[in-house]
């Protein structure tokens, strides 16, 4: 009888789960704009540089969860926080897992930790990351944050007109000593190089191909239409190998010769020789390194940038935060993350770049892994979704004038508008938040404040002393980045940063590349 009765409950379930399936299936996809037969919104679906603010365009029409369709795949779009916050977070069971990136699963990073599906794999790196970038952890990086902020400003003293690639410096220097204890110390440096090649290669993989509708296309043969990727994997897959292997191979040999320096793999290759050492945790650790290197590079470089195109977009805004700075610290020292709190207006701009110029606007894929019902909404299983960052950051109800850039909207009411920083529009939803927050947060931090610190970010003069208005526009592949046009050959932010604050403070720079109390 025990046995029937189990047998009865388990067809009774079965039949229920059934019903609730064709039921959802009657329900309705979100709404979205007009389709084509067969190909769906292909021919309407936007470019990487003008996605977010399509998406959000067609928000304002759909409403905050509308749909698309592609050959083989429904995407729904989330322009919302509770939309966002109601399924990625609090439904986090359905939506943590990832669509799969064709190129980085053919050159063997698909696991790794901000690509890789959601399961045990994925559960062991983020722990990883929590051990040594968890928020009461990631203070032991400062040292190596301000030393290499007084690099950067160096960098930007001696030659303004390379500040890309101090830019650039001043990230890699970060990521690589914090992930493999590697100390920059040149633009000849060989993690410099492979972090300026890689930038290179991230940038070509974001161009649309086959790979994006199904990775099995990586194995076409070169010469089909379209199948430039082929030819590109080949040539860019051992140069990947190298950073995901030949830098972690480095710091084990370093530990044999007892050279190796504190870093993130070299305490993790100490746990392995213990007791908690198997291939998986090798593995993880090397994958979660080079997502501290590659992801860490690109990311910081280009908030550096955004932050510097937009100090010289808002000069009023500049000069408010060096008022506090000089104000609150003095004009003898150098701000340090210690100062944080107490610089509470360069913390709002900091917010607010983030917030204005978001670093992934239209945000990282999710994928659902069952049928779920939203508001009376059908969303099919295998849907890839998105949270549009550039709809949660624009949205209305929750700022006032959100496409203008007022850092005191942050500032506690009756100072300002007491308005609440986006952070999970900017870092990530639920079980997929980036789990290097808190370093990427600090660096910038550092970097800013000192800049602010030490140079008047001003434009370029014409021949009768008159600033040129600056001709800055922001752009977006996979990560937003800025674009000047300016009179001089180089593509990056020409600035006067050597119209010097305070040369006490250039002073510090000179005499010390280390950090400055």
């Amino acid at each position: 009888m025990n046995s029937l009765a189990v047998l009865g409950g388990i067809l009774a379930c079965a039949v229920l789960a059934r019903l609730a399936s064709k039921k959802r299936r009657k329900l309705p996809l979100p709404p979205g704009p007009p389709a084509e037969p067969l190909i769906g919104h292909l021919r309407i679906f936007p470019d990487p540089a003008s996605t977010a603010e399509v998406f959000h365009g067609w928000s304002v029409k759909y409403g905050d969860v509308f749909s698309l369709q592609v050959p083989g795949e429904t995407v729904i779009v989330l322009a919302s926080e509770k939309a966002a916050s109601d399924l990625l977070e609090k439904r986090s069971a359905i939506y943590s897992d990832r669509i799969r990136f064709g190129y980085y699963d053919s050159i063997g990073w698909g696991d790794a930790i901000i690509l890789a599906p959601y399961g045990p794999f994925l559960t062991r790196q983020h722990k990883l990351f929590s051990d040594a970038f968890g928020k009461g952890v990631v203070h032991v990086y400062r040292g190596v944050q301000e030393r290499e902020a007084n690099i950067l400003l160096k960098g930007l003293l001696d030659d303004p007109n390379d500040f890309d690639r101090h830019a650039i410096r001043f990230a890699g220097g970060i990521v690589t000593d914090v992930g493999y204890g590697h100390h920059i110390d040149s633009l000849d440096d060989d993690f410099f190089s492979m972090g300026e090649r890689f930038l290179q290669y991230a940038t070509a993989v974001t161009a649309p191909s086959l790979l994006d509708l199904h990775p099995r296309f990586a194995y076409l043969p070169p010469w089909v239409p379209g199948a430039w990727f082929v030819k590109f994997i080949k040539e860019t897959k051992p140069f990947m190998d190298a950073i995901l292997n030949n830098n972690f191979q480095r710091v084990v040999e370093q530990i044999t010769a007892g050279t190796a320096r504190p870093s993130f793999v070299a305490s993790n290759i100490e746990a392995m020789y213990g007791e908690k050492h198997d291939a998986e945790h090798e593995r993880a650790t090397k994958l979660a390194a080079v997502m501290i290197f590659a992801a860490g590079f690109e990311t910081t470089w280009r908030a550096v940038t955004i932050f510097i195109a937009v100090m010289l977009l808002y000069p009023e805004v500049q000069e408010k935060a060096q008022e506090e700075i000089d104000r609150v610290i003095g004009r003898d020292r150098l701000p340090d993350l210690g100062d944080r709190d107490s610089l509470p207006y360069v913390q709002c701009v900091i917010n607010e770049v983030m917030r204005w110029e978001p670093i992934v606007p239209f945000g990282l894929p999710h994928r659902s892994v069952a049928d779920d019902v939203y508001n009376g909404m059908h969303i099919p299983k295998g849907s890839i979704v998105f949270a549009n960052t550039r709809s949660l950051t624009w949205d209305e109800s929750k700022f006032h004038e959100p496409q203008k850039f007022k850092p005191e909207r942050f500032l506690p009411k009756p100072e300002g508008a007491g308005e609440i920083f986006p952070a999970s529009a900017v870092f990530g939803w639920g079980r997929r938040v980036c789990a290097g927050r808190y370093l990427a947060e600090g660096s910038l931090w550092t970097a800013a404040a000192r800049i602010l610190a030490v140079f008047a970010i001003s434009p370029e003069k014409d021949a009768n002393g008159q600033s040129i208005k600056p001709n800055i526009k922001f752009t977006t592949m996979l990560t937003r980045s800025v674009v000047t046009a300016c009179k001089n050959k180089q593509s990056s932010i020409i600035l006067c940063l050597t119209v010097i604050r305070n040369l006490l403070r250039v002073i510090f720079i000179h005499a010390t590349n280390g950090p400055v109390n």
